[in-house]
């Protein structure tokens, strides 16, 4: 039989550890069955709170050959020790067959840490005299009247409010989950991984909302302003673009902005440059006749999204690719060749302080090597987090941008300002070719 190692102290002594014969049963059922009751994770450290013996017979299982499934994972956000140190108690409590003499060293032990005894009954789950009664054998326990309160004082013992949590069922995921409580501060997160995470972006969005941001901002080859375009952006010369890289807000208010961009498009593109703009497919029709007022129709390309995107729930459409509209500034001048279809790399993962519609780096790169060259002025009136920006400067071209949001900017010009994170291999070249 496998010598296992000992509990980890403090807190994981206060229960019994479990027998051999009890961890060798677990360690088979595990086997024939899988982790059926998630671990419970620290969001902040990744420390298992709550599950340690399932995890440990999990990876000796896997270690020695037998194929388990990866298990689900219950991620929560632990504002003290004592919040973890209650889960951890009140999980096992009624896993473990204490008798009265267990149950009284553990009550004995939180009323060492100072806990009011309605709360260490509440934990243990036995009535508040039934915990009196057991502290009265044990030596030496003593019964405080007040909670000590962290950095001096004390207060009352109050019932402990939910934890913060997020249900996953992968270790890729539980990562994801530890990153959004961390984005979320104080706030409470979604009812699942998806829409924990977009409220992490858009919390973050807000953050970035209320700070200082300067009207206009310059770094090596880029420079981003703070404002609509159609007033930042006059002073731009006519005639003194190379290409317009863009993605306008799709929604309904956000449609006539399309006009707005064929008109400004018009008049600082060079002759025979393209104005790309990213298009929604609900008024599709209406974005390309609204860009046709002041440029000429040149093509319309496609991005396919892998992973779990848009749904369309009036209409029940899963959305799996973007539309991009390619027109000139009179007739179009060939420079390069298009390639129409291409794909964003990964499944449409995004981080927890992401901007919520932020895109693919990889496609705006290639798609700027087909309507501009290294060196060459590249706008974006929408500039959003800076995408364009960023697969500017990883192409090297000068970059121009604007934008209304303060947040975006400020995310804008974080991305620019930083070190850029190199895309692997795989995912830029998948993101460079087209689809076969």
């Amino acid at each position: 039989m496998k010598k296992r190692e000992p509990a980890t102290p403090d807190i994981y002594d206060v229960l019994p550890d479990l027998r051999d014969e009890e961890y060798e049963a677990l360690k088979r059922d595990i086997a024939e069955h899988g982790i059926l009751v998630p671990p419970i994770i620290d969001g902040g450290s990744g420390e298992i709170v709550d599950g340690r013996h399932r995890v440990r017979a999990w990876t000796e299982l896997r270690a020695e050959g037998t194929r388990v499934r990866d298990y689900p994972r219950d991620v929560r956000r632990f504002s003290s020790d004592e919040e973890r140190e209650a889960v951890f108690i009140a999980s096992n409590l009624f896993r473990r067959h204490l008798n009265r003499q267990q149950r009284a060293e553990v009550v004995a032990h939180l009323r060492e840490r100072g806990w009011s005894l309605r709360r260490v009954s509440d934990v243990v789950g036995v009535h508040h005299e039934t915990a009196r009664r057991d502290l009265s054998i044990v030596a030496n326990a003593t019964i405080p009247e007040r909670v000590d309160r962290q950095g001096g004082g004390t207060y009352p013992s109050r019932r402990p409010k939910a934890l913060p949590s997020i249900f996953v069922r992968s270790a890729r995921d539980e990562s994801r989950a530890r990153a959004a409580l961390v984005a979320l501060g104080d706030e409470a997160p979604g009812t699942d991984l998806r829409r924990s995470e977009e409220k992490a972006r858009l919390a973050a969005l807000a953050r970035r909302r209320a700070e200082e941001v300067p009207e206009a901002i310059e770094g090596p080859g880029w420079e981003i302003r703070t404002g609509d375009f159609r007033e930042v952006l006059a002073d731009v010369p006519d005639h003194s673009v190379d290409a317009i890289v863009c993605d306008p807000p799709y929604n309904t208010p956000g449609v006539p902005l399309y006009s707005e961009l064929s008109a400004f498009a018009a008049r600082v593109l060079k002759p025979g440059r393209i104005c790309l703009a990213y298009c929604g497919k609900v008024s599709l029709p209406e974005q390309l006749d609204r860009l046709g007022d002041h440029l000429e129709y040149v093509w319309t390309g496609a991005i396919f999204l892998p992973g779990r995107h848009t749904i369309f729930r009036r209409k029940m459409i899963f959305g799996r690719w973007r539309p991009v509209a390619f027109f000139s500034n009179g007739p179009y001048v060939v420079r390069t060749t298009i390639v129409d279809a291409l794909w964003a790399p990964g499944r449409g993962e995004k981080r927890p302080d992401d901007h919520p519609w932020q895109q693919a780096v990889g496609p705006f790169e290639r798609l700027l090597e087909m309507v501009s060259k290294p060196g060459e002025l590249v706008v974006d009136p929408f500039v959003g987090s800076g995408t364009t920006g960023v697969a500017c400067m990883a192409t090297g071209r000068r970059f121009l941008g604007a934008d209304v949001d303060p947040g975006a900017v400020a995310l804008a010009i974080q991305r620019l300002s930083g070190t850029p994170i190199p895309m692997p291999d795989r995912a830029r070249n998948e993101a460079r070719g087209g689809v076969s």
